[in-house]
């Protein structure tokens, strides 16, 4: 959540960019063990909707086109550009983005824990076109967004994944078509969600602030961790509304050098659509890994480089664009701008 203390020491920069880490466990993103409460029981059916009852996004799929195929990845970028500022003042929290694949030009955003069961859509100035409202759940932790293939559609995922205290009962992927948005704004749109409860293998309880989506739909969480430098993706084996599926682990992998502490806990995610790339963004730190055949399972040996953004109070937010080949960042401030990295080649 929003950090309204911050000490000037803890300033942190990252290529050109600069970005500010918490500096203990107690001021983490997310808020504390009396709000987690507060917001939820971690139980579905405290959303007002249990898991098999949400609808079904890939049932009526075949009737909706996706916007134009994508492009291959960026092999450099160019400058970092502002192309606008979020001119909402209440979208203070804002951890997570992603560009819409059926309406280019749109973007998609949402607030973290214990914010509104909403996701905005607004452009790359920072209009906000208009929401669409998450029928029958709330935000527990919402901690990031991203846009994958359902059917023969696109689909947005929400990760009510975030787990500041580790003692969460109750985590869980939300999935909705992505609707048709007008760049002249006036969406205002309410859907159930597909609900797909998860655990981590062996009973364990990770804190996670960043979702990416494979080609098959299937989503990836990668845990935030304060002081190992670390992160470790876990996939689902299966997307099931009516059982609460085991991850499976995948590779874990370093996100910045020994000592860095809360620079390198992971906060955003994306995967380019073929999932040959993954971009990932940590408090002090952008990384772009170019996957092997191995994939995931490759992560800590895949060959990678640092990327750059604007100056950012607290940056929480990353997503690729793959019909206009760039990357987005956002940050968790009140107005905050709204950066663009464009492909150089």
């Amino acid at each position: 959540m929003l950090l309204r203390l911050l000490l000037p020491s803890l300033l942190l920069t990252a290529c050109s960019a600069s970005f500010v880490a918490p500096p203990d466990a107690s001021l983490r993103a997310g808020g504390s063990a009396e709000a987690d409460g507060a917001a939820a029981t971690d139980d579905p059916a405290d959303s007002g909707a249990a898991a098999g009852e949400a609808d079904s996004a890939g049932d009526s799929a075949a009737n909706l086109d996706t916007a134009e195929p994508v492009e291959p990845p960026c092999a450099t970028y160019g400058a970092t550009e502002q192309t606008g500022t979020v001119g909402d003042a209440s979208l203070n929290e804002l951890s997570g983005i992603a560009a819409s694949r059926r309406n280019p030009g749109v973007l998609w955003v949402m607030e973290d824990h214990a914010g509104p069961n909403e996701v905005s859509a607004i452009d790359a100035a920072g209009n906000v076109l208009g929401r669409l409202v998450l029928d029958g759940v709330v935000n527990n932790d919402w901690e990031d967004v991203a846009v994958g293939n359902c059917g023969e559609t696109t689909c947005l995922f929400v990760g009510d994944i975030g787990d500041n205290d580790h003692d969460r009962t109750w985590h869980g992927v939300l999935r909705v078509e992505e609707p048709e948005v007008s760049l002249s704004g006036g969406l205002d749109l309410h859907l159930t969600p597909d609900i797909f409860p998860y655990a981590f293998p062996d009973d364990g309880h990770w804190d996670a602030e960043a979702l990416a989506v494979l080609p098959d739909g299937l989503p990836v969480l990668f845990t935030k961790e304060y002081d190992t430098e670390h992160s470790t993706a876990y996939t689902f084996p299966v997307l099931d509304s009516a059982t609460t599926v085991t991850l499976e682990e995948r590779g874990r992998f370093e996100t910045g050098a020994s000592g860095e502490g809360g620079a390198a806990a992971t906060t955003a995610a994306d995967l380019w659509p073929d999932a040959s790339r993954l971009i990932l963004r940590t408090y002090g730190h952008i990384w772009e890994f170019t996957l092997s055949a191995d994939g995931l399972d490759d992560l800590e040996d895949a060959a990678r480089v640092e990327l750059h953004t604007g100056s950012e109070r607290q940056g929480e937010a990353i997503g690729y664009d793959p019909i206009n080949r760039a990357y987005f960042t956002l940050s968790e401030d009140v107005n905050p701008p709204v950066y663009r990295t464009a492909c150089g080649d």
